[in-house]
This record gives structure tokens, C-alpha cells and sequence, in this order.
């Protein structure tokens, strides 16, 4: 095989990546028990190229998630665990100065730290002080770490998953929204069903150990991605994932209901970038070739979940982020009722046109 042929890669298909989407679930079923929507959402962020943000209680198998999809995926996988006394230095690396035994010569050499892997969980992210958490803005926008005046690629593809402890509030600190911006989903996990949580404990306290098989790898999944870019979204979809968007920013005349008053900061334009991209995901594992709005809509909760910032008097009052996604939803079916052409018109209201002349 030439050097060409080994470089090139794979194409992929509508009917392969619907394959390969659930024999990933497949795969992760055997060890993840429940949590069917957390898995569909972040698999969805995986193959539209966005970095996630997995939400919840503790002990809920988050680690565990991560570190099988990779086994799944056949990507390379890097653990951080944030502490309040970790360095940049510790995340993206460092330049170590070298001296040559012979030759007597010094000289710098990059170290490269543990994000130079293709997917890289980041446990407790808000256990460190934003000096930490800045480093990894370059990472998670460009992809790439720049030390010394040169800049380090990141291998493709790249995601970041980061779990954020949401119980305390002594000794961790709170995320920029710039920062927080940057992740495509924030996916909250929840405590299993009774079912699913005795299936769990017989699974995991036996001397059996379910294992898992590769599927996919680093090229598939290149391959994946850049076939969910390429599905066509209709006019109509793309202005009602826009209208979402822009009816969460207070002060807009787009605006839904009560946002004036509940909303501090609305979503950015990458919501509703972040809402095509999982759209487009979403319909290709369901096994179409185009976007419905139903695929936007089953992915507004968890990328507009942490882009939208409700005011503390809101919350105390008793309004939850999920009545007020309800409500911008439904705010921009409102302002996005497709129209019907003349022809149209006059084939379901004949009666009506003919009246009128």
C-alpha cells in the first residue's frame, strides 16, 4: 500500500454511520447500565466535534463513561484531576532545559502534558483557581497549545469531557461563561431507575467483568464527523434553531415570555451553532439524511442548559431551566410557522379562494 493510500481517509456513509452510532451504544450498554439519554447526548457531541460538560450527582459512573467510550472509540485517553494547587504547566506541559553530556550544549525541550491525547477527561474542573482553567481555553477553541513561541497541534480528533462538582461551594471556583461558551453540551446525569440500579449492582459486585470491544477509530470517527457537516438543513429549521437562540437573550424583541425577567445573560451564537451541528448528529443516527426540527429539539436542553444564566431571585422564586427552555421553544415555533405557497393555498382552501373571488 502506498504512503497516499495510508494518509487518505476513510469515507463514510449515511448507512455506516447509523451502524456505527449504535454499535457504539451497543458496546457501552454492556458496562454503562441506563443513562440511554446521557449516552445518546454525548455521543452526539462526539461526532459533531464538541467538548462536553457531564453535570450531576456523584458516583453516577461519569469516570467510567469517559474511559469506556474510549475503549470503544479506540482513542487515546488522558485523566486529569483538578486540584487547587495544579498548574498550567501540568496540563498543557512545559519547556525543560537539557544539557548535552558530550556535547555541553543546553538547550529547550517541550514536554508535552496530558491534553495531547484524543479524548481527555478533566475531573472536578472547577476545583482549580482560573489561572488552571484558562489553560485550556486555546486547548478547547483551537486545538492547539502554544509554549515558547511555538504552537503544538493537539491530535485529531480532539474532545474534552469535564465533570463539575455542583454540590460544594468551599474550595472550588466558579467557571468563566467564556470558558463555559466553549463546551457544546452540559449533560446532567441523574440517579438510574430501580431496575437499572439492581441490574447494576449484580453486574458490578460478581466476579464476572464485562468487557467491551473496539469499534471504531481516530479515522471513523474523523470520517463521522465530517459527514455530519455535510447534512443539509432546510431554511426553516436553521431560522427555528435561530429563534430559540435569540429568544434567550433578554432585551431582544425576539424574546419569550418572562425572559426580561428570569434571564441575567442569554445563549451565543454558538448555541445555535452547537444546536445544528447536534441536529444533524441526531438525525443521521435516526437514520435520515436531513434536519427536522425535532432533532433540534431534542438536543436545545443540554446545549442550551449551561449558555443560559437565570437571575437568583428567579431561582429562589421557583423557575427551573427546564420551564423556561419549554418556553423559548415555543416561542420560536410562534415565529417560525412555515408559510405556505399559492399553490399550496389553493389546493387545502378551495373553498375559501373561491369565496373570496
Amino acid at each position: 500500500m502506498s504512503e497516499e493510500a495510508k494518509t487518505t481517509p476513510p469515507m463514510m456513509t449515511p448507512a455506516q454511520f447509523h451502524e456505527t452510532f449504535h454499535k457504539v451504544r451497543t458496546e457501552l450498554a454492556r458496562v454503562v447500565v441506563g443513562q440511554d439519554r446521557v449516552v445518546e447526548h454525548l455521543l452526539v457531541a462526539m461526532f459533531a466535534g464538541g467538548h462536553v460538560l457531564l453535570t450531576g450527582l456523584p458516583g453516577l459512573g461519569r469516570t467510567l463513561l469517559v474511559k469506556t467510550l474510549a475503549q470503544v472509540l479506540g482513542l487515546q485517553y488522558r485523566r486529569l484531576q483538578f486540584t487547587p494547587d495544579l498548574l498550567p504547566t501540568d496540563i498543557i506541559g512545559a519547556e525543560i532545559l537539557e544539557s548535552s553530556v558530550s556535547t555541553g550544549e543546553r538547550n529547550f525541550r517541550f514536554f508535552k502534558g496530558p491534553v495531547f491525547a484524543n479524548l481527555v477527561l478533566v475531573d472536578e474542573i472547577n476545583r482549580s483557581p482560573a489561572r488552571t482553567q484558562s489553560a485550556l481555553l486555546e486547548v478547547m477553541q483551537e486545538r492547539q497549545v502554544t509554549a515558547g513561541g511555538t504552537t503544538y497541534f493537539l491530535p485529531k480528533p480532539f474532545t474534552l469531557i469535564a465533570t463539575e462538582n455542583t454540590l460544594e461551594t468551599e474550595g472550588v471556583w466558579p467557571l468563566g461563561e467564556a470558558q463555559t461558551d466553549r463546551f457544546m453540551m452540559s449533560i446532567e446525569q441523574e440517579y438510574p431507575r430501580e431496575a437499572e440500579e439492581r441490574r447494576m449492582i449484580v453486574q458490578t459486585t460478581g466476579t464476572q467483568v464485562a468487557e467491551v470491544s473496539e469499534v471504531a477509530g481516530p479515522e471513523i470517527v474523523q470520517a463521522m464527523q465530517r459527514l455530519a457537516r455535510e447534512v443539509p438543513v432546510v431554511p426553516s429549521v436553521r431560522d427555528f434553531a435561530l429563534a430559540i437562540v435569540r429568544a434567550s437573550r433578554p432585551g431582544e424583541v425576539e424574546a419569550a415570555e418572562t425572559v426580561n425577567d428570569v434571564v441575567r445573560l442569554g445563549a451565543s451564537p454558538r448555541a445555535a451553532q452547537a444546536l445544528l451541528l447536534g441536529g444533524k448528529v441526531t438525525a443521521l443516527a435516526r437514520g435520515r439524511t436531513h434536519v427536522t426540527r425535532q432533532d433540534i429539539i431534542s438536543v436545545v436542553r443540554p446545549v442550551m442548559n449551561h449558555r443560559v444564566l437565570m437571575d437568583f431571585r428567579a431561582l429562589a422564586e421557583g423557575h427551573t431551566k427546564v420551564e423556561l427552555i419549554g418556553r423559548l421553544i415555543d416561542r420560536a415555533k410562534e415565529r417560525t410557522v412555515p408559510r405556505l405557497s399559492r399553490w399550496t393555498e389553493q389546493l387545502l382552501y378551495p373553498v375559501a379562494k373561491s369565496a373570496k373571488a
